[in-house]
């Protein structure tokens, strides 16, 4: 198992990673990957109303941010609700290991003139970042990063308040189709030092170490529908199905119930 000081080497390569062109490191099969999931997956959640159900259901779980110190984790030029959370909390700090990208978020801070916040180029478990205190962790496609996950709640326990949240959005290998298909992928990713997508047992620690107040799924049964979708039928019907197929996802009950999804977006609690 991975140690701090293992995480903070392979956070180094990482950092190379993203401070370069990542696309020029990526091999065919890398490439292969993410063109599926930016290529495809995206368009099929762009057309169902996914990808903007999850942020915005991100602002509804964060509520008023005016008084709230905010940690946006891993955040590299800034994601979709970056600017919103700068513009609007007490006090907004965006980390990321690339300082490249942290450049890139922190001049767009200043463009809109926000005065509480600001990007830093540091590595999350480095001794020289000492904020603490944060009433939200806001972590989009950012925890699956780290290997040792132990290590990751304890860090992130040091840094959010008693009480505090973290909002999350994670990949999941919890289906056997997506297990498989990651097994096969694995060995020629070139990012796969860093890229642990969340299984049962990680799952099952989130569920002990905090309180799992909200929890949803995306893509699940609805990761069908990308072959319906293409279908030579009723664009009506495949349309309705589909949709019901993306709000039984949406709309399940218990972390068991999240199993057969490909994503999950979560609020967790700090007890």
């Amino acid at each position: 198992m991975k140690t701090t000081e293992d995480i903070l080497e392979i956070n180094k390569r990482q950092k190379e990673f993203y401070n370069t062109d990542g696309r020029a490191k990526t091999n065919f099969a890398t490439t292969l990957w993410s063109n599926l999931r930016n290529g495809l997956l995206s368009d099929f959640r762009k057309k169902f109303d996914i990808k903007d159900r999850v942020y915005n259901e991100h602002k509804v779980w964060m509520g008023d941010l005016s008084d709230k110190k905010i940690l946006d984790l891993g955040c590299l030029r800034g994601n979709a609700l970056s600017l919103y959370m700068a513009e609007n909390a007490k006090e907004y700090i965006g980390i990321d290991l690339s300082d490249v990208a942290i450049a890139s978020l922190q001049k767009r801070i200043e463009e809109r003139n926000c005065p509480n916040a600001k990007a830093i180029a540091i590595d999350f478990f480095s001794p020289d970042f000492k904020d603490t205190d944060f009433d939200i962790v806001y972590a989009y496609g950012v925890l699956h990063h780290f290997e040792n996950f132990d290590l990751l709640i304890d860090r992130i326990k040091e840094k959010l308040k008693p009480g505090g949240i973290i909002v999350s959005y994670d990949p999941l290998e919890t289906s056997l189709p997506i297990k498989l298909l990651r097994a096969a992928y694995r060995p020629f990713q070139s990012d796969k030092d860093w890229e642990w997508p969340f299984t049962k047992t990680v799952l099952k620690k989130l569920d002990t170490h905090f309180k799992i107040e909200e929890i949803r799924g995306v893509l699940g049964q609805s990761k069908y529908g990308i072959a319906l979708n293409m279908l030579p039928i009723s664009n009506a019907y495949k349309t309705r199905k589909i949709a019901a197929m993306v709000e039984k996802d949406w709309n399940i009950k218990r972390i068991e119930d999240i199993y057969p999804c490909m994503h999950t977006t979560m609020l967790l609690r700090r007890n």
